[in-house]
C-alpha cells in the first residue's frame, strides 16, 4: 500500500474511532429535556391513526404526512403540524391484495425521501385476520413512490417472524419504524408478538429490498429477514449500565444525528401490568450508540397511568399513548436535533378508537457537563373554552385546541418523576361529575373527592428551588371553576385556595 494511502486510511480510522468514542461517552445522565404544549392537529378519526405517523418535505418545501388504518393515507400542509383532517386514501396501499401477506391491510409506517425525489415506503402488513378473537399475522413490505407519495409500487416482504400462524393469537413481526444509521444502513425496529419485544434488522441504505434484510441475533446481522430469528433488545438504567433488563424499549426511532445516538420511544405506564402499579411510569426515551445496546433516561418525558387498549377494561378511564414518533423540525425525517416534534394517537379518557387524535409535541433536549435533576419538565398550560365556560389547567392534549379552546397561559414545567433530593407535591387532574359545564381541577394527589380522576399531571417541588415559580390551586365563583395561577392573587380572576407547590420555569 502506498503511503498517502495508508495516511488516509489512518485518518479515517483515527475519524471514524473520535466519532465512537463520542457516541460512546454521551451522558444521559447529564441530558435535560423539556416537552412543549402538545397540540392536537388531526381527529377524532375511526378509520385513521392506526399506525405511526410519518411525514416527508417535499421540493416544494410542503410536508405530506402518512396515517393509516389497513388502507394508508396522505395529507398535505405547509408546516409538519398542518395535518388537518382531511386526509386522501392511497390505492395501492389498501388491503385485499391477495398476496399472502398483506390480506387485511397495508399500512405505511415509515417514509424515507430520497436525494432524486424517490421516497421509500415501509408497510405493516397483516394477514390471516379475526380481530373478533385477536388473531392476524403481521410482517414488514417495502415499496416505492416516485411522485411523491400518491402512488406506490406493489409491496415486497421483507420482514417476518420466526414464528408460525396459530389461530387466536396475534403473530409475527411488524409495527416497524425505520431509521437511517449514519453508516449507510436502514434500521428497522419492530414489535415482535410472541413476547411483545423489540427487535431490530438491517438492510443497504442502497438495496432495502427483499433478501437484504438481516436480523440482529446473538451479537451478529446474520439471520434474514424473511424468517429469521432475533435477539430482543434490552435498555440498562444509567445507575448499572452493564446490567440491561429492561424489555420495554417500543418501536418509534429516531437517531440523534450531532451525538450519532440511536434513540427509542415505547409508553410503559405507572400501572403495568394493568392494576400493577410496575411500569415505568410513562413514555420512556432510551438511547443508544450502537444500535442494539441501549441505556434509558431515569424519568420519563410525559406520565402516564396506564397503557389499555381495552377501553372497556380496568384503566381504560385514562389516556392512552400510542404509535409514538420521531420527526425532525427540519426536513420531518427521524434525523433529529434539538429541538424535535414527538408524534402519537391519543385517546381521551373513557374513550375508544372511535375517537383518536393525531398530537405533535415538541422537545427540546441538551447535554450540560454535570448530571441533571430534575432531567424531564412537561409543559403545564391554560385553556379556555368561551363558549362552554371550560378552563383547564393540564399537562394533556385538549382536543380543539386554537380553535374552541384558546390558549390561555403557560404556567411552567412539572416534573415527570418525584425528585430524590427535595421535598415534592404529587398533582393530579380531575373533572366534575354534576351537570353543567365541567369544573376541571389541578390538585394535590388524593383530593379528588366529589369529582373523576383523570391523571396523573406531575410534579411540583414542596419549597421554592432555583428556577421555580410558584403553582396555586384558584377558584373562580363568578364562573363556578377552577383554574391553576403562578400568581397569589389569582391574576385578579378568582381566590386562591391554597398553595400547590413550585413549579420549573424552564
Amino acid at each position: 500500500m502506498k503511503l498517502r494511502q495508508k495516511a488516509i486510511l489512518l485518518s479515517t480510522l483515527s475519524i471514524a474511532f473520535l466519532g465512537d468514542a463520542m457516541s460512546q461517552s454521551l451522558c444521559i445522565d447529564c441530558i435535560s429535556i423539556r416537552v412543549g404544549r402538545p397540540l392536537v392537529v388531526r381527529g377524532p378519526a375511526a378509520s385513521d391513526l392506526d399506525t405511526t405517523f410519518s411525514q416527508v418535505k417535499l421540493s416544494n418545501n410542503e410536508r405530506r404526512g402518512f396515517s393509516a388504518n389497513a388502507t394508508s393515507n396522505y395529507a398535505t400542509g405547509l408546516e409538519p403540524w398542518s395535518m388537518g383532517s382531511a386526509t386522501t386514501p392511497i390505492p395501492t396501499l389498501s388491503g385485499g391484495s391477495g398476496d399472502g401477506f398483506s390480506d387485511c391491510g397495508r399500512w405505511l409506517a415509515d417514509t424515507k425521501r430520497l436525494p432524486n425525489n424517490l421516497i421509500n415506503g415501509f408497510v405493516h402488513a397483516e394477514t390471516q385476520c379475526n380481530y373478533n378473537v385477536g388473531q392476524t399475522r403481521k410482517s414488514m413490505a417495502y415499496s416505492v413512490s416516485a411522485d411523491s407519495g400518491v402512488s406506490w409500487t406493489t409491496p415486497q416482504q421483507v420482514i417476518s417472524g420466526s414464528d408460525t400462524f396459530e389461530p387466536n393469537k396475534i403473530t409475527g413481526e411488524g409495527d416497524c419504524t425505520v431509521a437511517e444509521g449514519g453508516d449507510s444502513y436502514y434500521y428497522a425496529y419492530c414489535l415482535r408478538a410472541s413476547d411483545w419485544r423489540t427487535i431490530v434488522a438491517r438492510a443497504p441504505v442502497s438495496s432495502p429490498q427483499a433478501g437484504n434484510w438481516r436480523k440482529w441475533f446473538g451479537g451478529t446481522w446474520t439471520e434474514p429477514g424473511l424468517g429469521g430469528r432475533a435477539t430482543a433488545l434490552l435498555a440498562a438504567n444509567t445507575s448499572s449500565p452493564g446490567n440491561a433488563t429492561d424489555a420495554i424499549l417500543g418501536v418509534g426511532s429516531g437517531r440523534w444525528a450531532s451525538q450519532n445516538q440511536m434513540v427509542l420511544l415505547a409508553s410503559d405506564s405507572i400501572n403495568y401490568p394493568p392494576g400493577q402499579a410496575n411500569g415505568f411510569g410513562g413514555v420512556k426515551i432510551s438511547f443508544s450508540p450502537n444500535k442494539t445496546d441501549f441505556t434509558r433516561l431515569k424519568e420519563p418525558l410525559w406520565v402516564a397511568d396506564y397503557q389499555q387498549w381495552d377501553r372497556t377494561a380496568v384503566g381504560s378511564q385514562s389516556d392512552l399513548f400510542a404509535y409514538l414518533s420521531i420527526l425532525s423540525n427540519q426536513d420531518s425525517s427521524n434525523q433529529f436535533e434539538s429541538p424535535f416534534l414527538v408524534t402519537h394517537t391519543y385517546l381521551q379518557p373513557g374513550e375508544g378508537f372511535d375517537k383518536r387524535y393525531l398530537v405533535f409535541r415538541d422537545v427540546t433536549m441538551t447535554v450540560g457537563t454535570t448530571p441533571a435533576n430534575p432531567q424531564v419538565g412537561v409543559a403545564l398550560t391554560r385553556w379556555y373554552n368561551a363558549a362552554t365556560n371550560d378552563m383547564r389547567s393540564t399537562v394533556a392534549p385538549v382536543p380543539g385546541n386554537f380553535i374552541s379552546f384558546a390558549m390561555d397561559k403557560s404556567l411552567g414545567y412539572l416534573m415527570t418523576k418525584a425528585p430524590t433530593q427535595f421535598a415534592s407535591v404529587q398533582l393530579e387532574e380531575c373533572t366534575s361529575n354534576w351537570p353543567g359545564h365541567p369544573d376541571h381541577l389541578l390538585t394535590n394527589n388524593g383530593t379528588c373527592t366529589g369529582y373523576t380522576r383523570l391523571r396523573t399531571a406531575g410534579w411540583v417541588f414542596q419549597s421554592p428551588q432555583p428556577n421555580t415559580l410558584p403553582l396555586y390551586r384558584c377558584y373562580d365563583a363568578s364562573r363556578t371553576h377552577h383554574f391553576a395561577s403562578n400568581q397569589a392573587d389569582c391574576e385578579g380572576q378568582g381566590t386562591m385556595e391554597w398553595l400547590l407547590g413550585y413549579a420549573l420555569q424552564y
